[in-house]
């Protein structure tokens, strides 16, 4: 009888155990060579690419943010840009080319109820920078409610038209003679 043989029959748990060793540490092998490290490796490239990706939404959010910003900053300047159109169109209108000289005459001498017009005398202008200041002397006759109306209508005239100077004189007949000093103010040609 041989040592060996008595040996392993006596340990024929230690054999079997040798055995399940072995098989278990096999299939651990083949498991992580066809299955785990292949596997890992890839999660280890997407974790890469998820990182990219990450950093290239931080990326784009950022230059949205930005593009937002812009796109607010310009909404405001557009806003500004119109509001200072109107202005401009609002100070056009209410300081008149010089050209609209004749226009503005005729806006002062329309009739009035309760007034009449008697007399318009127009100075040359007055230089005053990117403005020309137009003197005008009107001679009225008329009630003294007439003449009320007629300042509130200059007053809210859409011309820039300042009364400098009133006088007044009481007729008997036609009720007061109105002598008025105003101001109509021009832009320039050429100016803005």
């Amino acid at each position: 009888m041989n040592l060996r043989d008595l040996k392993i029959k006596k340990f024929p748990l230690l054999k079997e155990g040798i055995v399940l060793t072995l098989f278990f540490a096999m299939i651990t092998l083949i498991f992580n060579i066809w299955l785990y490290s292949p596997s890992k490796k890839e999660i280890k490239g997407l974790k890469g690419e998820i990182e990219k990706l990450n950093s290239n939404i931080a990326d784009y959010q950022a230059v949205a943010s930005s593009a937002e910003n812009e796109s607010k900053r310009l909404e405001d300047v557009v806003k500004a840009y119109e509001a200072m159109e109107s202005r401009l169109l609002f100070s056009k209108e209410q300081i008149p080319s010089e050209k609209e000289v004749s226009n503005i005459l005729m806006e002062l001498s329309s009739p009035r109820p309760g007034l009449t017009l008697v007399n318009i005398q127009t100075s040359p202008l007055e230089d005053k920078g990117e403005y020309s200041r137009l003197p005008l002397v009107l001679q009225l006759r008329g009630g003294f409610q007439s003449l009320g109306t007629y300042l509130v209508s200059l007053e809210n005239s859409r011309r820039l038209i300042g009364v400098e100077n009133i006088n007044l004189v009481k007729e008997d007949k036609a009720g007061l003679s109105i002598r008025m000093e105003l101001s109509a103010y021009l832009m320039k040609e050429g100016a803005v």
